[in-house]
């Protein structure tokens, strides 16, 4: 039996989507309306308070499904799996799932500059650990013939990319925290778009 039949792929892969979903789908449950909330409060409350969380529970949303698609990116390339692979990416995953309470601190505290640091370095810690992820991959041969110097490059490229924005964030939410929210979500909406990557994977799946 082969290794990569012991350690199989589509264990990782369910995993992976099982901790996404969740905390994906637990991003919203701190939109709530106030306790004594009443009726004839409801669009001052909705402008001046749930708006704000709204905001933040989007950016959120498509901060964690642009980190989704790039590890599926990440698994297609695989051929087999290791231990020490496995780890990384539960590492990773572990970043992923601390991301609902990063959400809901800055959305119950967003004029904090603490609530946004902590936010940002949420994302640096997860966007190092991809990257140490990749280079586990690389390092025990995981990956298929595809994975090929000029695709290393252009994932590399996307993920050093955004901590830049969120080590920029950490420093100017001390000064505007919602600027610094909008920086953050910066890189997942420009990465919405396709690169490199997707034109090469699209040319041969044809």
């Amino acid at each position: 039996m082969q290794h990569d039949h012991v350690l199989r792929i589509n264990r990782l892969t369910g995993l992976t989507d099982g901790v996404f979903s969740i905390a994906m789908t637990i991003l919203v449950f701190e939109v709530r309306l106030p306790p004594n909330a009443v009726v004839s409060n409801l669009p001052t409350i909705l402008t001046s308070n749930i708006s704000g969380k709204i905001l933040i529970y989007a950016g959120s949303f498509i901060i964690l499904g642009s980190q989704w698609i790039a590890i599926n990116f990440q698994h297609g390339f695989l051929h087999r799996v290791n231990r020490h692979y496995l780890w990384a990416n539960i590492l990773f995953l572990m970043t992923v799932g601390i991301m609902p309470f990063s959400a809901h601190l800055l959305m119950n505290y967003p004029l904090s500059s603490a609530s946004i640091s902590f936010y940002s370095l949420n994302l640096i810690f997860s966007s190092a650990i991809q990257l140490g992820v990749w280079h586990c991959g690389g390092h025990y041969k995981l990956y298929t013939q595809e994975y090929k110097p000029e695709n290393r490059k252009v994932v590399i490229h996307r993920i050093c990319i955004p901590p830049l924005f969120y080590l920029a964030s950490f420093f100017i939410g001390h000064w505007s925290p919602r600027i610094a929210f909008i920086i953050l979500i910066i890189p997942p909406l420009f990465y919405m778009l396709p690169g490199k990557l997707d034109k090469y994977i699209d040319k041969n799946e044809i």
